[in-house]
């Protein structure tokens, strides 16, 4: 790891090219480069989870450098991933100010900005922007994880897009791809349709020898839903809500997917338990060289490649997700979720507080910062780390989570749409627990119809919206700010 004066360096050359802020109500920074800490002594409460890799590793790698460079201590309250939100809302509708810094997943904004606890940021940008860039992020990215509709309210801490990883020595042993040839007459290769994934699994799905053919997430509503749609609804051309905010659950497209992702086919090619799995069970399954295959995220990249904490890192290679082969065009049609969660502010704390809380998002989550995490663990999310010539050489993968970052498919933030994620999401855990798939999409659709009709979003007229119009929000957002995007051009 590199020394913390080395950091602090690459630091002092980043405050250089900061874009020049307001005179007026200016914030005190860390400074580097000065070596000014406004904040020495102070403390910053932040409600996590580390249920993902890629958040252990920044608390590892960034927030000493912060507490290094600032004086601030962080005080970490970290929580399963299922408590979190109930944790948030809670403390939201009480006006409490339990935490400074709230994780927050990009489903859930619209809900928290509801209850008035989501702090906008404009004008901590505006008096001392530091290392923030918000214009270093696709403006698709951007809009998903780091916005409520038009407002800017977090920082994200990564932005999440659909990756497929695989055992390259399974896939590169002789021995493998002469057998497989013989069973079924084709080359060994990495999946590029749904049909080669289930043929592949089967061919690697060896109990005896404790192997497998790769493994997804059902334990809970929210996991399962995010695996179907990343890794096979999206590919099929499955969405979640047309532009009346009808869902659209209850589809062809959606249902064929269900029967396919949670049909006992698919179950039958992974390990025992599978119906229970959640992130950590997943990952350490292929960390362990239980599987060959792995439908995973961007944010599960630090760890797959950690040698210390997977047995098959020195073999773990990365590829698109499989996608759907349409009968009439002959066509694979691939398509992705964007996601993630963002550090946000929690709107009842002090002004002091608020603006302790900027220091740490600007720069522990900042463009300096962010490259040094890519560096050293190889998964990046900010533009300038996705493109630049030398991480690209190291990592390579790095160019496809680009790309993915632009086009990927974001989920709803409406108050109400936790509630109508549980719904689909169970509905979903039913199909396979056995149950049919086609009763109960049908059914988990018609709850969901309720729950937004209960909102009054069909007797006022609102309209669902789309990833595009989120993509107008940031480029809105940024002009106001003074930036250009090239997006936006």
């Amino acid at each position: 790891m590199r020394s913390i004066k080395a950091i602090l360096f690459v630091l002092a050359l980043a405050s250089l090219f900061l874009p020049l802020a307001s005179a007026q109500d200016s914030i005190p920074l860390t400074d580097p480069e000065t070596g000014a800490r406004p904040w020495e002594g102070k403390e910053l409460r932040i409600l996590n989870t580390e249920v993902v890799p890629i958040l252990a590793y920044q608390h590892e790698i960034l927030d000493p450098l912060y507490e290094e460079a600032s004086g601030v201590t962080l005080i970490y309250e970290n929580s399963a991933h299922s408590d979190v939100l109930p944790r948030i809302q809670t403390t939201c509708a009480a006006g409490g100010d339990d935490f400074d810094i709230m994780f927050v997943e990009d489903g859930w904004a619209g809900a928290l900005a509801a209850l008035g606890c989501l702090e906008e940021l404009d004008r901590f940008y505006l008096a001392a922007p530091g290392d923030s860039y918000p214009e270093d992020f696709t403006t698709r990215a951007f809009g998903t994880v780091a916005m409520a509709k038009e407002k800017w309210v977090g920082i994200p801490t990564l932005v999440a897009v659909g990756m497929f990883a695989y055992r390259t020595d399974l896939f590169e042993d002789p021995d493998e791809q002469a057998a497989f040839m013989d069973q079924y007459g084709r080359e060994l290769t990495v999946p590029a349709t749904w049909d080669e994934l289930a043929e592949v699994g089967e061919f690697f799905t060896r109990p005896d020898d404790e192997l497998y053919g790769f493994n997804y997430r059902y334990g809970t509503p929210n996991n399962i839903l995010f695996d179907y749609m990343i890794h096979f609804g999206f590919s099929r051309g499955v969405d979640f809500f047309d532009s009346d905010f009808n869902p659209l659950f209850d589809t062809e497209a959606a249902i064929d997917t269900a029967m396919f992702f949670a049909g006992q086919d698919v179950l039958n090619l992974q390990p025992p338990g599978r119906e229970s799995f959640q992130f950590g069970e997943v990952m350490q399954n292929f960390a362990q060289g239980k599987v060959a295959m792995y439908g995973t995220e961007s944010w599960a990249i630090p760890l797959l490649l950690d040698p210390e904490a997977s047995i098959v890192a020195a073999n773990t290679g990365f590829a698109p997700v499989p996608g759907w082969l349409n009968p009439e065009t002959g066509e694979v049609q691939s398509a992705l979720l964007s996601a993630g969660p963002a550090y946000m502010i929690n709107a009842h704390i002090s002004e002091e507080q608020k603006q302790i809380a900027w220091d740490y998002l600007q720069l522990a989550h900042g463009k300096a910062f962010s490259r040094i995490l890519a560096d050293q663990t190889g998964a990046g999310h900010r533009i300038s780390v996705l493109t630049d010539p030398d991480l690209v050489a190291k990592w390579p993968h790095l160019t496809a989570n680009y790309e993915a970052a632009k086009v990927g498919i974001g989920r709803p933030a409406e108050p109400w749409w936790p509630e109508a994620e549980n719904a689909i999401g169970r509905a979903l855990q039913e199909v396979a627990a056995g149950g049919d798939a086609a009763t109960l999409m049908v059914d988990a659709n018609n709850d969901i119809r309720e729950i937004v009709e209960d909102a009054g979003y069909y007797d006022e007229g609102l309209t669902y919206v789309s990833v595009e119009q989120r993509e107008e929000f940031v480029c809105a957002k940024l002009a106001e700010l003074g930036l250009e995007h090239d997006e936006c051009m």
